[in-house]
């Protein structure tokens, strides 16, 4: 079996961590020899969990004639692929693996982040939609989270305006997460690019969305942040931007609206105030890297 398959194979086992399974793509030639990895991460494993994950690659990996098995119509990038985006590799605990359904090669083009407050107003839906279209218009890819609010909206104007726009989602490809949502990731599936750092059948949970956000940081060249409050998740994304060294911007507001206040904390902090497209476009790479 192959370095890519073996690595697929032991993703989809679920027994590796991001970073062994990183280690070990780093190593292509010891993929047949998987054992000593898994191994090295029992150590401050209970023995109830390393039976339950020795039984499962067992099984896995006993018939190496078989393909991993993914979600019909998608398809699997993994850091031992030319397409897999390398300022992916720049964020903290990168997926080794990602299921994708869509077209991989929006992943070339230059991107921008547009994350937001779920309950947006009138004024964070009027600057998304005075936003997006102009960067669309230049080649750039829209990506975002798929979640309520400016996620959601950010996805629909780049469409709406014959753009490209990549989802990343805290969920496996065969849930819709919201499910107010599933016609729009249906269609993403299809025309666009979707993207999840978990296999095919993983529900929606709470501690799996910051690896979502990562994602999406890494992912763009910038982030954009359209109306946050004071704490909030899009303050957080914005953090894990920076921390990749990307571009932070953000679209003010009223300092009395406490949907704004995150935005004017972050412009405040050091992040570009953005009036329109071109203050993001001015700043944006030459070339996706």
């Amino acid at each position: 079996m192959d370095a890519r398959t073996s690595l697929c194979q032991l993703f989809l086992s679920g027994a590796f961590t991001n970073y062994q399974l990183l280690l070990l793509a780093r190593h292509a030639a010891d993929f047949p020899h998987w054992q000593p990895w898994l191994a090295a991460g029992q150590r401050r494993t209970k023995p109830a969990k390393c039976a339950q994950q020795t039984a499962i690659l067992t099984a896995v990996l006993a018939d190496r004639s078989v393909a991993p098995p993914i979600a019909a119509g998608t398809q699997l990038l993994t850091v031992l692929d030319s397409a897999y985006p390398l300022r992916l590799l720049e964020i903290y605990d990168p997926p080794a693996v990602l299921h994708c359904a869509g077209h991989l090669a929006l992943l070339t083009q230059r991107t921008v982040g547009v994350v937001g407050t779920r309950t947006c107003s009138a004024y964070g839906q009027a600057a998304a939609a005075a936003l997006v279209p102009p960067l669309c218009a230049a080649d750039v890819a829209i990506v975002s989270g798929l979640a309520r609010g400016i996620d959601s909206l950010a996805h629909r104007l780049a469409m709406g305006a014959a753009g490209s726009t990549i989802g990343v989602i805290g969920n496996g490809l065969t849930h819709f997460y919201p499910r107010e949502h599933t016609a729009l990731q249906q269609v993403m599936m299809h025309d666009q690019l979707v993207l999840s750092p978990f296999p095919p059948n993983t529900p929606p949970r709470p501690y799996q969305f910051p690896q979502r956000n990562r994602i999406i940081a890494g992912l763009s060249h910038a982030l954009l942040v359209i109306e946050a409050r004071e704490r909030s998740g899009s303050l957080i994304t914005a953090s894990l931007a920076q921390d990749a060294n990307r571009l932070v911007a953000a679209v003010p507001g009223r300092i009395c609206d406490p949907l704004s206040a995150g935005c004017n904390a972050l412009i405040a902090d050091g992040a570009i105030p953005v009036h329109s497209a071109a203050d993001l476009l001015r700043e944006l790479p030459d070339e996706a890297f």
